[in-house]
């Protein structure tokens, strides 16, 4: 959404330091996640579903922050397969021995490879799987029925078993006929064989899995060491001495125990090769063991949708709050933390995921704002846009008297395109025509757009009138058309003959609009209202009744007073304004 500048998303994955060397090649990651696997070959993913990069949220209108929810997802051995399996079987003489009272060695053996086989391809780490057998000497299996040499297949199929179930004293009998010899037990042999798998494994992790019943006697040591050489420098190696006479220490060219020690892995012992699969589960057995947020560096609680730890293979989601938000640039991180295999507390590995996102406000001002129409006809609001110091430029703004006397009056911005500045501002100016229609409370509002979402604002404008008109007595012609000086003779009055045009003036209102009052400062007596530039003839008349006749001429009207006259006007607005005298001598003059 955003097009500004944001903060680069990061992902990483670290691991036990135990098992480092197989840790591990970080894929690339789809949007919002990030994955790596763990020693034992199973994927490890976290995800930020939301907010991700650059989206952007606004402040709702009155708040100063917002609070933006935040989601994701962790997984744990659900990616590709990634795990080589290789099976190092002993088909020397001595495996045609009893096993228990119905089978021998060797049958307690198959079953033993078969079983662990398929609880790899239930584990779904599984990338492919191979065979080699050891005796007098040692070969690899061909493990598919087409034409060449395979030496991996499928875990899942059914190759693996038909290979194994073809085993026999010093034979691989499927899907290529392979004579080994019976008469020993060679371990450098059998290593060898497990080095030629080794090199041709396309797995990220690779186990070898070597079953003697045995001891060693046959080949040499130089040998041996050299074969496990090359053998744990590419694979992990889980050694089983299978059957009563077998040990893990015994032996003239090799033991187990040192398979185990170049490996950092454990020997076992098992009477009964038929409890293979249950001993050694846990080598492809993996645990999500956490799932922790942060938000601008802060630890934020989340909450998974499944308590941890928890067995994979496991998918979960989760969620965090991001409350009180103030408008900016924020990071959000989350990591996931698993272990592989599980029962190695020194397997782990983790990966993070983090989404930059922002969060602007959009604020009118002023909200509110009078003027008096009749000395000051314009307005002007500003919109502000705050957020990422990077990103505050360019957002376009929409502005409109949307409501009020003065809907649809246009006006100009700054800058002229509408679209704020650096610094995230832009004004808009109207102006109103001064007349009584424009008078009353406008709404001005703005609709910023910021990265798609649209936050509009508003603020009222009153244009008011409390300015009252200025009212003057002007001498006005009598009717045969003379203007007598003022204010006459000795001073007695501005008109000796009281002969006056009733003048009013407004700000906002026309003359039209204005009403006129004549009132007797003598009595209680009010005349009008009169229209401006009325002609009157006013007479000061103590005592007498105050009266009202139409005039003669231009003359419009003669008022009689018992004082002088005292003319004040009122605009539409209802201002009155002040009064002022038109002076008369008393009668008889």
């Amino acid at each position: 959404m955003n097009t500004g500048p944001r903060a680069r998303r990061r992902a990483c994955l670290t691991s036990g330091a135990a098992l480092a060397v197989a840790a591990l090649v970080v894929p690339a990651a789809v949007a919002g996640s990030t994955s790596g696997s763990l020693p034992n070959g199973a994927a490890l993913t976290v995800s930020i579903t939301s907010p991700v990069d650059g989206d952007s949220f606004i402040v709702p209108a009155g708040d100063t922050t917002v609070d933006v929810p935040l989601s994701g997802t962790a997984s744990i051995a659900t990616g590709a397969p990634s795990t080589s399996w290789i099976y190092v079987v002993d088909v020397s003489g001595s495996t045609e021995l009893g096993c228990d009272a119905t089978r021998t060695i060797l049958t307690c053996e198959k079953a033993a490879v078969k079983g662990l086989n398929d609880l790899v391809v239930t584990d779904g780490s599984a990338l492919e799987s191979a065979v080699a057998a050891f005796g007098s000497g040692a070969a690899t299996a061909d493990m598919q029925a087409a034409a060449g040499d395979q030496r991996f297949t499928s875990p899942s199929g059914s190759d693996v078993d038909t290979v194994v179930d073809s085993l026999s004293a010093g034979f691989i009998g499927q899907f290529t006929n392979r004579s080994i010899g019976s008469s020993s037990t060679n371990y450098a042999a059998g290593l060898q064989a497990a080095s030629t798998l080794v090199a041709a494994a396309s797995g990220s992790q690779v186990n070898v899995v070597f079953l003697s019943d045995g001891e060693s006697n046959a080949g040499t040591l130089a040998a041996f060491n050299t074969a496990l050489t090359s053998v744990a420098t590419g694979a992990t190696i889980y050694p089983f001495a299978v059957g009563s006479g077998s040990s893990c220490g015994g032996g003239s060219a090799g033991t187990l125990s040192a398979m185990a020690s170049a490996s950092g892995t454990t020997c076992f012992a098992v009477p009964d090769p038929a409890d293979l699969p249950d001993v050694i589960t846990n080598v492809t057995a993996t645990t999500l063991t956490g799932l922790s947020v942060t938000l601008d560096g802060a630890p934020v609680t989340a909450t998974p949708s499944t308590a941890l730890p928890t067995a994979g293979p496991a998918s979960i989601t989760w969620t965090a709050p991001g409350n009180d938000l103030a408008p900016g640039l924020h990071e959000v991180c989350a990591t996931a933390t698993g272990v592989g295999p599980a029962s190695d507390p020194t397997a782990t590995g983790s990966v993070t995921r983090c989404e930059s996102f922002s969060v602007f406000a959009f604020t009118l001002t002023p909200l509110t704002a009078t003027n008096e129409l009749g000395s000051d006809n314009a307005h002007t609001v500003t919109a502000t846009v705050a957020g990422p110091a990077s990103d505050l430029g360019g957002h376009t703004v929409d502005f409109s008297v949307s409501s009020g006397p003065n809907t649809g009056e246009s006006g100009v911005c700054a800058p002229a395109s509408c679209a704020t500045d650096a610094a995230g501002q832009v004004t808009f100016t109207y102006d109103v025509p001064i007349e009584p229609a424009s008078l009353g409370t406008d709404t001005i509002s703005a609709t910023a757009t910021i990265h798609g979402d649209e936050a509009t604002r508003r603020v009222s404008k009153l244009w008011r009138d409390t300015t009252p008109p200025v009212t003057t007595c002007v001498e006005s012609t009598n009717p045969d058309g003379h203007v007598p000086g003022a204010p006459g003779n000795g001073g007695q009055g501005q008109n000796q003959d009281g002969f006056y045009r009733l003048v009013a003036h407004d700000d906002v209102w026309p003359d039209g609009g204005l009403d006129v009052f004549v009132k007797d400062d003598g009595s209680s007596t009010v005349w009008g209202p009169f229209a401006v530039d009325t002609d009157i003839k006013y007479v000061e008349a103590n005592g007498a009744r105050p009266s009202q006749k139409p005039g003669d001429g231009v003359v419009e009207w003669n008022l009689k007073g018992r004082g002088d006259a005292e003319v004040y006007a009122i605009d539409g607005s209802g201002n009155r304004s002040a009064s002022v005298m038109c002076l008369v001598p008393n009668a008889p003059k």
